[in-house]
């Protein structure tokens, strides 16, 4: 069993190379990217079994882009090409994810599990119940990249974008983009794939690259692309939850940054790693 362990960072190196050191296991090979906006390759730790994306294959990640998913593939490229047919499995974290069992637990958990896929997905049309959402709206309009992101007018913008194309439970025929010729699939963009499924994304990419093209003009595409690729794939019944324990504020954006209230019920859970921690924050989860 090798499994390569794809990390997202943006923040904290040394919460980075803490997490990397818990990781360390001989059938685990990490591979990092740093947010082009961030400015500390040179201090992650270096190490046979850690592989830290060069500059030009950095991206400036921004909030409900393309540039996520753009990251998350750039990962997963210099993951299968460096070792060809080396990873029984590829797993996408983030920097800010602490694992809740040891690499060896971690190792055993994917022998006894091989071949199944770990990511959380509902289909669209209202989790299956046809009635369109706001899930739904992000493919079925165009979105102009400049209104997509955090800030206040963009937000502004894009909720009038919405309305004016019909709102979140429909959209007026003229608004409607040509669509794939796929069902939509959506999740948290946190994921682990089997070898199998990955080689064959891989291969669907390359000979249907209209399918990146389209997700290009979509909103919050990582929460959408992988997931849907993975339920268009023969590898669609293997699939279960993600590996990732975290806790949403009702209507948030984002996960809460987890306490050590938080430790016993993350422990008693099923989940391998949660997500988020920030030492910078409270360091309370390494002694765990």
């Amino acid at each position: 069993m090798k499994i390569a362990i794809l990390i997202q960072c943006h923040k904290n190196p040394k919460q980075i190379n803490l997490l990397l050191e818990r990781l360390n296991h001989p059938q685990i090979d990490c591979y990092v990217h740093i947010d082009k906006k961030a400015d500390f390759s040179n201090e992650i730790v270096h190490r046979e079994n850690v592989f830290v994306l060069p500059d030009e294959q950095r991206i400036s990640v921004e909030w409900a882009q393309i540039s996520q998913v753009t990251a998350t593939l750039n990962l997963l490229n210099t993951a299968t090409a460096s070792i060809e047919g080396a990873y029984d499995y590829y797993w996408l974290i983030s920097g800010q994810d602490w694992p809740l069992r040891s690499a060896d637990k971690i190792v055993e958990f994917f022998m006894q599990h091989n071949g199944e896929n770990f990511i959380q997905y509902w289909s669209s049309k209202n989790f299956g119940k046809h009635i369109q959402n706001n899930f739904d709206k992000r493919n079925q309009i165009y979105f102009p990249e400049g209104i997509i992101g955090r800030k206040f007018w963009q937000k502004v913008l894009k909720r009038g974008w919405v309305e004016i194309s019909g709102g979140y439970n429909r959209t007026w025929k003229i608004f409607q983009r040509k669509q794939l010729e796929v069902d939509f699939y959506f999740g948290s963009q946190w994921w682990c794939l089997s070898k199998e499924t990955v080689n064959w994304i891989n291969n669907y990419l390359a000979e249907n690259p209209d399918f990146y093209d389209f997700y290009r003009s979509s909103s919050t595409p990582d929460e959408s692309f992988f997931h849907t690729l993975v339920m268009l794939s023969p590898f669609g019944d293997k699939t279960t939850d993600n590996l990732l324990y975290q806790h949403f504020q009702k209507g948030a954006n984002s996960p809460d940054v987890l306490t050590a209230d938080d430790l016993q019920r993350a422990k008693e859970s099923k989940y391998l790693v949660m997500r988020k921690v920030d030492m910078d924050v409270d360091d309370w989860f390494l002694s765990i």
